[in-house]
């Protein structure tokens, strides 16, 4: 046998031998030292070791890959969190996604980075559970104290649905600034797992039809939100106005903390009615921008841009109303609402008027056009005698 051949053979298998095995000096922090870093930061680092959560099975390069890491599995031991969770709104982030049609329109490199990156947090797993807890309590320190802080809150509720923004520039977010204890922050507020209010994420109700204005103009938005795609998401509006109330009174109960129940119910009530406000100027938008489609004046697409920006504006305006930011509620909302209105009314004007005078200019244009040709046929026919009778 070749000796060389043996020596060489006995390399491979000792290299191999080394890379596939852990020593029992190795631990996690050999091939993982910034996850064990932060793991050992953790309150967990006292009682669990990687293997409760990822399994043993993982145990080098390899060798099976780590256990994926499910609420399932956090469960073990914050059942009633994780319970809290998937009643709440949070856990239908995944499921809300899925439901818009444009979505499924976008290519997934705009998708992977603009949509997915928040809506995770209501992720489906293969195991039937829903939510990704490391998307607040970041991994591997999953501090309560860091998921509670605003500022994180702020990487999701923000741009179309900016809360984050608008409860920064509020008397609220104004005192957490100035590093008040008693500022309320967003927990305060929304609780940590549930997440559900009153109004929704859309604003819109069922019942309540003592103000048949205010119905009128709702029935539109709910429609236009159906064909845009965020009115088919799950939980976007209570099932009956009981729960609707039931949930204004646990927001009061929670406002009573810091301010008497008379002042919480009054300013709740002034956020009622500037979203009835806003809802009338969007149900007016509605039907304009579905008068332009009819008409022919705009495509499919353009009137979707115009739902887009008038249903972003109406969501500052009751939003910013509800958070307390007059910036929102005004400039972002009511007022950006009505402008929208304005400049596509305007439009909408010009466009009309051209449509009225088309058919006009083109009947003065036709005798005009016929003139000129019978005119430039005599004027060749002259030129060309001319040029016969010079020529030498």
């Amino acid at each position: 046998m070749n000796k060389k051949a043996v020596f060489l053979a006995l390399i491979v298998l000792l290299s191999l031998v080394t890379i596939n095995t852990v020593s029992a000096e190795d631990t996690c922090e050999t091939c993982h030292p910034g996850p064990a870093n932060d793991y050992a930061l953790s309150s967990k680092s006292e009682f669990l070791d990687c293997a409760d959560c990822h399994g043993s099975e993982h145990m080098g390069p390899e060798t099976s890959d780590p256990t994926t890491v499910t609420p399932k599995t956090c469960e073990r031991c914050h059942e009633e969190k994780v319970s809290e969770f998937s009643e709440g709104k949070h856990a239908l982030g995944w499921e809300a996604m899925l439901a818009v049609p444009t979505y499924h329109d976008m290519p997934e490199a705009v998708t992977e980075k603009g949509c997915v990156t928040c809506h995770s947090i209501g992720y489906i797993w293969e195991d039937g559970s829903q939510g990704r807890c490391d998307t607040c309590h970041t991994r591997h320190l999953f501090s309560a104290d860091e998921a509670r802080e605003p500022e994180l809150c702020g990487t999701c509720h923000a741009g179309d649905h900016p809360h984050y923004e608008m409860w920064e520039n509020s008397k609220h977010g104004m005192l957490y600034a100035t590093g008040s204890e008693r500022a309320p922050t967003c927990v305060t507020c929304h609780d940590s797992h549930n997440v559900i209010t009153a109004w929704g994420f859309l604003g819109l109700r069922p019942g309540d039809q003592d103000d048949p204005e205010w119905y009128e103009a709702r029935q539109k938005i709910i429609v236009t939100m159906d064909s845009m795609g965020p009115g088919l998401a799950p939980n976007v509006m209570r099932d009956t106005y009981e729960e609707w109330e039931d949930l204004r009174e646990n927001m009061i109960d929670r406002c009573e903390e810091c301010h008497s129940e008379s002042y919480a119910r009054r300013e709740l009530e002034k956020g009622d009615n500037l979203l009835r406000e806003s809802d009338l100027l969007m149900a007016n938008l509605i039907d304009l921008a579905n008068m332009l489609y009819d008409d022919g004046v705009i495509d499919n697409m353009t009137r979707f841009g115009i739902y887009r920006e008038g249903t972003a504006n109406r969501f500052s305006a009751y939003m910013g109303g509800f958070h307390n930011s007059a910036k929102f509620a005004w400039d972002e909302g009511y007022l950006a609402l009505a402008q929208t209105l304005v400049s596509e009314r305007d439009a909408a004007i010009e466009a009309k008027k051209i449509s009225m005078m088309l058919p006009m200019i083109q009947d003065n244009l036709l005798p005009l056009s016929t003139a000129g040709v019978v005119l430039g046929v005599i004027g060749i026919a002259m030129i060309s005698w001319y040029w016969y009778k010079n020529r030498t």
